[in-house]
């Protein structure tokens, strides 16, 4: 049997400003790949500055991709939905990022046995009001 290439599963967190509102707005973003270096590096080109993953997860290719077919299905009626009706895989800012990592976490522990989580440096909050 073939060995299953390795996936990560990913969440970062981004702030913008709403166009309409000038309100800050900050929402979690997941997705799975191969390469987490070109990722960032895609992510990059569009907000035109340095990320970070607030949270990454490595396993083989098939049980990383249930695991996002799991959060799109689970986080369903919490998606950012845009031009034409199409769904991202953002989740809107009205589910902290706490609450999707949480469950992450619970999914990875008790239904997707092969998947790590990976030790990433600290990540500051998006809660302007921690800000020291």
């Amino acid at each position: 049997m073939p060995e299953s290439k390795t996936y990560k599963f990913y969440l970062w967190r981004h702030r913008f400003v709403d166009d309409a509102t000038d309100e800050i707005i900050g929402r979690t973003c997941f997705g799975i790949t191969s390469n987490l270096d070109n990722r960032r590096q895609n992510y990059e080109g569009h907000v035109g500055h340095v990320i970070r993953f607030a949270a990454v997860w490595t396993g083989p290719e098939r049980l990383i991709r249930e695991l996002e077919s799991k959060i799109k299905s689970d986080f369903y009626d919490h998606v950012v939905i845009g031009t034409n009706g199409f769904r991202y895989e953002w989740i809107r800012e009205d589910v902290a990022y706490e609450t999707i990592r949480d469950w992450v976490r619970w999914e990875v522990t008790n239904s997707f046995s092969g998947i790590t989580e990976e030790i990433l440096d600290a990540v500051p909050s998006l809660d302007s009001t921690n800000a020291s």
